[in-house]
C-alpha cells in the first residue's frame, strides 16, 4: 500500500521554513516535524533557511542531482539556504525535518573562537551521532509540548546550530574543552541571581547579556564553573526552590509551580518526579525525599549533557 501524501515534500519545506521565523516556532529560529514521502516526492525549491534531515524508520533510496544513493535510519543531510536540493525519492520515506533560520546560525557562527574556513555545502549522507541525538530531543520536545522549557529549547537549537556550522564544512567539530576558564566568581554569582528571578520566559541572551560574553562562550565558561548546562542548573534551582516551599509552606502546588517558574502543576509534577522520584503531592504527605544529585537525572537529562559540549 502506498503512502497517502497529503502535502508535497516542498510545500512541507516551504511551511517549515516560515514556522521557522515565526513566533510560533519552538524556539526562536528553528522548526522541526516528522514528514513520511512517497516514491517519486520532490524538493526542488530554494529556502532562506538551512535544511537538515535524517531518516528515522526504514533504509530510502533518493536521487540527488543525479547521484543516487540510500539513506540508512540516522543518515543526515544538510541543504544550505539558499541551495536547490534537487532531490528526488525512488522510494518511500520517513524523516525529521528541521529549518535552521540563516540569521541565528550567521550569528553563532560569528561568535566561534575557532570558526571553521568556507561556506556551507550540500551534504547529502552524513553520520554524526550528536547531530542525530539532538535532532531526536528537539523533536521529542516539540512532540510534548514545548512553551514550558524555552532555555532547554534553545540550548538544544544553539548547539544543533553549531554542529551543523562543522558538519557543513566538512571540519570536524572540537569537543575537547581543556583549558576552558570558568566565569568569574562574581559574574557567576550575578548570573546565578538573575535564575533565581525563576522568569518562565529566561533565554540564553539574557544569561548571556547578564554575563557579559557572547551566548557561545557563556554556555563552555558556565559549563567549565558549575559542572551543568545553564538550562540543568537552572532547573535544579527550581525544584530545590519547589522542595523548600512544600516542606514550609501551605501554598497550593499550581502557586509553588508559577512561583518557581514553572508554566502549571502538571508541569511541575511532570519534572519533580523525572528528578526527585515521588510526585509533589506525596513528597509533601511526608515521603522520604531523594535528594537531587547528578546522578538522578534523568534519561533526557543526562544525554542532553552528555552531547551538549559548546564549541
Amino acid at each position: 500500500m502506498g503512502v497517502n501524501v497529503t502535502e508535497s515534500f516542498d510545500s512541507f519545506l516551504e511551511r517549515l521554513s516560515l514556522q521557522a521565523a515565526s513566533t510560533d516556532a519552538i524556539a526562536s529560529g528553528i522548526a522541526i516535524e516528522l514528514y513520511r514521502g512517497a516514491q517519486g516526492d520532490r524538493a526542488e525549491n530554494t529556502s532562506d533557511k538551512h535544511i537538515l534531515t535524517i531518516g528515522t524508520k526504514h533504509p530510502s533510496r533518493f536521487d540527488c542531482h543525479r547521484v543516487s544513493y540510500i539513506k540508512h535510519p540516522g543518515s543526515l543531510s544538510l541543504i544550505p539556504a539558499g541551495m536547490c536540493p534537487g532531490m528526488r525519492a525512488e522510494t518511500e520515506f520517513d524523516l525529521v525535518v528541521c529549518a535552521l533560520d540563516s540569521a541565528l546560525v550567521s550569528s553563532l557562527d560569528s561568535e566561534l573562537e575557532r570558526r571553521p574556513e568556507g561556506e556551507l555545502r550540500l551534504q547529502a549522507n552524513i553520520k554524526d551521532p550528536a547531530t542525530q541525538q539532538l535532532m531526536t530531543l528537539l523533536i521529542a520536545d516539540a512532540n510534548e509540548g514545548y512553551t514550558t522549557e524555552r532555555l532547554y529549547t534553545e540550548s538544544l537549537t544553539h548547539a544543533l546550530a553549531v554542529r551543523m556550522l562543522f558538519l557543513g564544512r566538512s571540519t570536524r567539530p572540537q569537543t575537547n574543552n581543556r583549558g576552558t576558564y570558568g566565569l568569574p566568581r562574581h559574574v557567576l554569582r550575578r548570573v546565578i541571581e538573575r535564575m533565581r528571578s525563576f522568569d518562565s520566559d529566561l533565554s540564553l541572551q539574557a544569561l548571556a547579556n547578564e554575563s557579559g560574553y557572547s551566548r557561545v562562550h557563556f554556555v563552555r565558561m558556565f559549563r567549565a564553573a558549575t559542572g551543568y548546562s545553564p538550562h540543568n542548573y537552572l532547573l535544579n534551582l527550581r525544584l530545590e526552590r519547589a522542595r523548600e516551599l512544600l516542606k514550609s509552606s501551605s501554598l497550593s502546588l499550581i502557586d509553588i509551580a508559577l512561583d518557581c517558574g514553572f508554566s502549571s502543576h502538571s508541569h511541575l509534577s511532570r519534572l519533580f518526579h523525572k528528578r526527585v522520584g515521588i510526585t509533589p503531592s506525596a513528597y509533601r504527605r511526608g515521603l522520604r525525599p531523594v535528594l537531587i544529585t547528578r546522578q538522578d537525572h534523568s534519561y533526557r537529562a543526562t544525554l542532553f549533557e552528555r552531547i551538549y559540549s559548546p564549541l
